[in-house]
């Protein structure tokens, strides 16, 4: 039983977690908000680490794909902006 509770609770946080990202970075049809981009890269969570601003193109980055990018797009959402772009 206590497996089972475990098992189900480490799915729902993978389910919760979406870790698809080693940039990204503020932008709509109006363009690119790195100034926003930097407080979305400052509010991943702290167990995330090396999450880093800026990159070379003022990205969040992350070099070993840390970044929670549906976290990121809410944070970018959430500021005014239409969302954001996240790649590899």
């Amino acid at each position: 039983m206590r497996f089972s509770i475990v098992s189900a609770f480490i799915a729902a946080l993978c389910a919760s977690s979406a870790l698809a990202g080693y940039n990204c970075k503020c932008q709509d049809s109006r363009g690119q908000y790195n100034e926003l981009t930097r407080y979305c890269c400052e509010q991943q969570p702290s167990w995330i680490t090396g999450v880093f601003f800026p990159g070379p193109n003022n990205q969040c980055v992350s070099a070993l794909n840390h970044i929670d990018s549906g976290a990121f797009v809410q944070c970018c959402q959430g500021q005014g902006v239409g969302g954001a772009f996240c790649w590899d």
